[in-house]
This record gives structure tokens, sequence and C-alpha cells, in this order.
């Protein structure tokens, strides 16, 4: 007997194996429009997102930490980055690696900048098209200063930090393993995101316990396949990131006796100004979670600043707490509908008052970045230009004075990445060897007796340079060796509202050079 074929007739008498699809389809077709027309506010945001970036990058001179990671891709192995000198380096090598595939891409190193400003731009997208926020705060967040400047325009690591972070919030409860893969890249993004990285390990695990979904056998056996992958990635980081025996920067570890003052200040810093503004901001914070009975999600914050007080913290490592925060809400926000608390208006009022202050901080740095140099590089090497065509001989030492010791001549890196070979005599490497048995400045002693046509001398001041007072006692002993001043480069960085750290590269022409009349000094 002939098996019937007739489907399933519908009470409108079509049939629903036929008409499924493409009246599904059809629906989908007709919704897209009108999700398309109510997300008009987020599509003009990340449009203007995008464009103050491109508005910012052309503008923007590169500084030396941009340029010694460029450094090291651009003139080393993949052997060698990984064996030897990303452990000098201080962080794991994911960045690295990154920029030495760009390198061998031929992308050159204003591509660099462009190429983060594209990585930021598709992490503000994800922001706002997938995170739970209200309207206000998903319009304010992504023009906040670390978000618009430090991890968009600056090309550096932790440009990558929150597009990861945001798709850890995307992941969260529903891709283990999507999770476990994306918080080990993380860990390999720099040291302090590695912290980042374990203390939302915890938090998964802490949060698996509580809801007790690692009971089922299947479920319990993904989940150890997700630990697994997640510790190999964790055990990559400690290897590439396990430092020498000699690395120069172990001294960077913090003293007893500040060490608490380091680990609050890495709090307070980066989010309110005046800083005292940012002790309620975490306290409303801290209440805001405990009435969502989540007090337990600021693990990775505590322990961000453990780790801070233990190691150096800097401006960009401190601003990494924002991008970490925003994850943190997003992945503990409440649904639609849901009883607002006092303390839910509190905490919101809080994150509102950073929000406002980011927003002027990031006002002022693309100013103040567009008007005034951000780094003296980028002119000093133009300046430079016909000595090196000259082949001139060019040395550079520093003042230990005022540059940290352990700094030394580091600085001079970045003026290496405009020239296609090192124009030091007396630097071993075209980037800087992080090692106290580094022969740079033994060098520049030793060949100083030869007169180099150009000595650059490194110096680093807190607050911008308007004039050089050569009383110091390394341009005196230049100046009594027949070297004259000849031209001043200096670069400032911009943090919250006021000028900050300043670079400079001091020029000096050795005078009996023939043709050293013609170039005119400058101040």
């Amino acid at each position: 007997m002939q098996q019937s074929t007739q489907a399933t007739l519908k009470p409108d008498g079509l049939p629903q194996a036929d008409s499924a699809r493409p009246r599904r389809f059809a629906w989908a077709l007709a919704e897209a429009p009108d999700k398309t027309r109510s997300r008009w506010p987020e599509w003009t945001a990340l449009f203007f997102y995008a464009a103050l970036v491109a508005f910012a990058i052309p503008y923007h001179e590169p500084w030396v930490d941009e340029a010694q990671a460029w450094q090291l891709a651009r003139n080393l192995s993949l052997t060698s980055l990984f064996k030897t000198y990303i452990r000098y380096e201080g962080s794991p090598g994911l960045w690295h690696f990154l920029l030495w595939m760009l390198v061998r891409a031929h992308i050159s190193y204003a591509g660099l900048h462009w190429i983060c400003g594209a990585v930021a731009a598709v992490a503000m997208g994800l922001f706002l098209f997938r995170s739970p926020f209200p309207r206000y705060l998903k319009l304010s967040l992504p023009f906040t200063y670390f978000l618009l400047f430090q991890y968009a325009v600056v090309a550096r690591n932790y440009v990558l930090v929150p597009f990861l972070l945001f798709l850890i919030a995307i992941a969260w409860k529903k891709h283990p393993f999507t999770l476990a893969l994306t918080l080990g890249v993380l860990a390999n993004a720099s040291l302090h995101a590695a912290v980042i990285s374990g203390g939302l390990a915890l938090l998964y695990v802490i949060e698996q316990i509580r809801n007790r979904q690692n009971k089922p056998f299947q479920n319990r056996r993904k989940l150890l396949l997700c630990a697994f992958v997640l510790v190999a990635f964790y055990a990559f980081a400690i290897w590439t990131a396990w430092p020498p025996h000699d690395l120069l920067l172990s001294s960077v570890r913090g003293q007893s006796s500040i060490y608490l003052l380091r680990a609050v200040y890495s709090l307070v810093w980066p989010m309110c100004q005046p800083w005292i503004v940012s002790i309620p901001f975490w306290a409303a914070i801290a209440l805001w979670l405990h009435a969502r009975r989540k007090l337990f999600y600021l693990l990775p914050v505590v322990l961000f600043a453990v780790f801070s007080g233990a190691v150096s913290v800097d401006w960009w490592h401190a601003g990494l707490l924002v991008p970490l925060l925003i994850c943190l809400l997003w992945i503990t926000w409440r649904a639609p509908g849901t009883d607002t608390y006092e303390l839910e208006v509190a905490g919101r009022i809080a994150l509102t008052v950073m929000v406002v202050t980011q927003l002027l901080w990031a006002g002022y740095a693309l100013f103040y970045d567009h008007y005034n140099a951000y780094s003296p590089d980028r002119a000093a090497a133009k300046f430079l230009t016909p000595f090196v065509r000259e082949d001139a001989s060019i040395a550079v030492t520093y003042i230990s004075g005022v540059n940290d010791k352990r700094v030394r001549a580091y600085p001079a890196v970045g003026i290496l990445p405009y020239f296609d070979h090192n124009i030091f005599i007396n630097t071993p490497y075209p980037f800087w060897w992080w090692s106290d048995q580094d022969p740079t400045e033994d060098r520049f002693n030793a060949l100083l007796p030869s007169h180099p046509r150009i000595v650059i001398v490194e110096a680093t001041h807190p607050n911008p340079v308007t004039h050089l007072n050569l009383d110091d006692p390394k341009y005196l002993s230049l100046l009594r060796d027949g070297y004259r001043f000849i031209n001043l480069f200096c670069g400032t960085q911009p943090r919250q509202l006021k000028p900050g750290e300043t670079l400079c590269h001091v020029v000096f022409e050795y005078a009996g050079q023939p043709g050293s009349s013609d170039i005119q000094a400058q101040k």
C-alpha cells in the first residue's frame, strides 16, 4: 500500500511543513527594518565613536611604549620573541605575536593605529548592540576616556581588553567553551589582564557551585574540558612572561611600606576626579551588587588591587578597571521589569558621576593630543633624517638626576620605527633590552671621546617643559666636550584634566663637525 505524503493542514488550509519556513522568513524580513529603525541611536553613537577615533589617530604621535613592542616584532624571529625577549617585557606575548604577523603582512607603523582603532570600534559595536544597559549608559560609556582614547587611539596591547571583556559578558551564561577560550586569550594580553581573567574564572566557578549546575555528568565533563583549555592558556601566559634572572624591571615590585597605598590608589585613580570621590563611588557599586546578591562579583576588582599593590601600576593599567566594571555589571544586570531598589538607584547615580567625569577626561585628551605633542618621537625622527642619510654617528644617553635609573635611555626607542635600521651607535639592539647587563650607557661613555656627531639626551619631567635648563651635570659635561645644544623635542601625555609626564629628546651636535653651522639652534 502506498504511503500517503499529504501534509497536515492547518486551520487556514495551508500545509504546515511547507508554510512554516516561508512565514517565519517573511516575519524576519518584515521585522528587520523596524529593528534597524529602533536602533538608530546605537548606530549613530557607533558612527560618531568611529569618527572621533578616526579624527584623533592622524594627530596622535606614538610614544615609546607603542614603539618598543613594534620594534621587537619587526626585528626578531618568532622563536627569539617567545624564548628570550618577551620575558624582559613583563607581559605575555599575544600582542607581540599579533604585531609580528602585521609586520610580515607589510602593515606600516601608522597602519597599526588604524587597526587598533578598528578593534576598538568593533568592541563598542558589541557593547552598543548586545549589552543590557539603558540607553543613557549605552550611548555615553563608549565616549569615556579609556574606551575612547587610551584603548583606541593609543596602539598598545590594552586595546584588546575591552573587546575580550565584552565577549566574556556575552558568553558568560550561554557558551562555556567560548568563555574559557576568551578568558585564556585575555590572560595573554597583559599581566594585569591575566589577573582580571583569573578573577573572572574564579567567579564562574563560584557561580557554578552556587547554582549547582555542575552536577549532571555531561555538564561536568564539558566544564572539565573548558577548565583544561583555560589552564593551558594560563600555562602559556606564565611561560612567556616568566622573568629572567637579569630583568632590570624586577625592581618594580612594590615596597611593603607603600603596598596598601598602591593598592588603594589603583582603585581610586582611574574612576573619578578628585580621587576622593572614587571612594563613595566604589561603596555605591558594592551596595548595588549587594542588593543583587552579587557582591562576590567584586572579586576580580579586589584581586586587581592586590596585584597592583605588589607590582607597578600605571595610568593605563589602572584604567582596565573601567571595562572590567562594565563587564561585571553587564553579567549581573537585572532583567527589564524587575523591581528597582534604592541601592540600585544609588549605584546608577554613582555610575553616572563616573561617566560624566570621564567624558570630560576624554574631551580634554582629544583636544590636548590634537594641539600638542603626545610624544616627541615623530618630530625628532623628522629632524634626524638628514643626519641619518649622511650616515652621521648618533649616540644616546640620559639624565640620571631626572630620569628614573631603571628607564635610562629607553625613550630613544620611540624614534626607531621611523627608520629601517638602528640609528644609535651605542645601543646593542633596535629595541630596548630590559636587562641589568644592558651596555648602552657604558658604550656611550666609551664612545664619547671619539665625539659622535649627534648626542641625544633623554630626560623625563613631571610637567610640560617650556624652556631647557642646561645646568644639569650631563649637559654641562657635553658643553665642555665641545658639543652645542641644537634642538629640543618634548611630548606630554594628558591625564585626567591636566598634562602629565613629559618625555624630552635633547639634541646636541659636536661643534667641530663640518657643516654644523648650517643647523640653527632652536628652543
